[in-house]
């Protein structure tokens, strides 16, 4: 910057001496002079006044610039964690569990079936195994581990929505995983597949928050549930938990259900910031 400019026109104002810096290294890009003095409570930027008008324009376009990048920053809504519908859904689980040792015809009947799904027309098989467990280990993991996706996710869309998403894409994630075991037959349980779609919807739903906010650090939160993530996936998704031969929890599963989780998440996710949008308008 110039030391000694006589007659300088001001081009802007800012409250800290920072932003006057910053839009100082604009006038200063485009090789003219200027300098920043401070005025009462704030700090202004001026020129010789023969580069006023042009010092300006280029300014508005930083701004707008500036503005593009940074997005909207919607003041998100916050949903409860809806801790008493996961108590339900464990204690649902966990009868299930033991009618499965009163009544061994259960499995049978209710999981998910390549053959039961797509050939024969049972069509509710893909959501009632999710009900259905190998062993206790398999039904501890997924009520306490798989639980804690879940409360995640009904914190970023809302308890009752957030159960309807996490069933509707373990139901949808059983469904794929059964069609491309077509033609022969494959049998498996569990409600892995809710919960890896739960992590999903978190993903998801962080995912549509950097693309509206491009606020890159909504990113960070999620690497606590990832790793989570992956330490369940080795520890059921590798085809542990079986019952016999053709019976398992299997890789294929968790996989769909998270992909489905990460789909419906952006999508779901999307909705919200739409809405939120729709309301700041209004």
């Amino acid at each position: 910057m110039a030391e000694a400019l006589e007659e300088l026109m001001p081009v802007g104002r800012w409250p800290s001496v920072a932003e006057a810096y910053e839009h100082s290294i604009v006038v200063l890009a485009m090789n003219r002079d200027c300098q920043v003095r401070r005025e009462g409570e704030e700090f202004v930027l001026e020129v010789d006044p023969a580069d006023a008008e042009p010092v300006g324009l280029e300014l508005a376009l930083y701004a707008e610039e500036q503005q593009a990048v940074a997005g909207p920053r919607p003041e998100l809504p916050a949903f409860s964690l809806g801790l008493e519908l996961a108590f339900v859904w464990a204690v649902v689980l966990t009868a299930v569990f033991l009618r499965q040792d009163i009544d061994p015809s259960l499995e049978g009947r209710f999981l998910n079936s390549s053959v039961g799904v797509f050939q024969d027309g049972e069509w509710w098989r893909p959501f009632t195994a999710l009900f259905l467990h190998a062993d206790g280990g398999h039904l501890l993991g997924n009520i306490f581990i798989g639980g804690f996706f879940c409360i995640l996710a009904c914190s970023a869309f809302g308890p009752w929505r957030g159960w309807l998403l996490i069933l509707l894409c373990g139901t949808l994630g059983n469904l794929i995983n059964g069609w491309i075991h077509l033609p022969g037959p494959f049998l498996s349980l569990g409600a892995s597949t809710a919960t890896f779609g739960a992590l999903g919807l978190v993903v998801g739903r962080g995912l549509a928050d950097v693309w509206r906010t491009r606020n890159y650090g909504a990113l960070k939160p999620l690497l606590v549930p990832l790793g989570v993530g992956f330490g369940l996936f080795s520890f059921f998704g590798m085809g542990g938990g079986e019952t016999d031969a053709s019976v398992q929890t299997d890789v294929t599963a968790h996989i769909f259900g998270l992909v489905c989780g990460v789909v419906a998440g952006v999508l779901a996710g999307a909705a919200i910031h739409r809405k939120i949008e729709e309301t700041a308008d209004a």
